[in-house]
């Protein structure tokens, strides 16, 4: 048991290594256990289960797996984010209906804007 937890331990000292070396976390989960991974340079390393993956030979040859999740991951994200904006409209206009303040009604109406025209410009991405 001891070893499993040396292992661990090793392979967490190595992730932030990677990181005090200027790697950076990914968003992309470990395709082969969904750990955590880190990037430095052209490699990218699992610190769940050590996976290495060059990026540099990755992107060289196409993985078709990848290239068809990469649309439906991407719409994910969109449609999250436009349920996300629409969430926050809704909050402004009932905080600008309640606000007495007129400087305070512009800098919202301003933001709610703003919000609108992301919604906009995320729902035409989606499609």
């Amino acid at each position: 048991m001891a070893s499993s937890e040396d292992n661990v331990s090793s392979r967490i000292k190595t992730g932030a290594s990677l990181l005090a070396n200027g790697g950076t976390l990914t968003s992309v989960p470990c395709p082969k256990c969904s750990g955590v991974q880190v990037r430095l340079g052209e490699k990218i390393t699992c610190i769940n289960c050590g996976n290495e993956v060059n990026t540099a030979a990755a992107g060289s040859q196409p993985n078709a797996e990848r290239d068809k999740a990469a649309p439906a991951r991407a719409s994910s994200v969109l449609t999250s984010a436009a349920s996300l904006i629409e969430e926050k409209i809704a909050l402004i206009a009932s905080e600008i209906r309640a606000e007495n303040d007129i400087s305070i009604q512009r800098q919202k109406a301003e933001l709610l804007e703003k919000y609108l025209t992301i919604l906009e410009k995320t729902k035409s991405l989606i499609g």
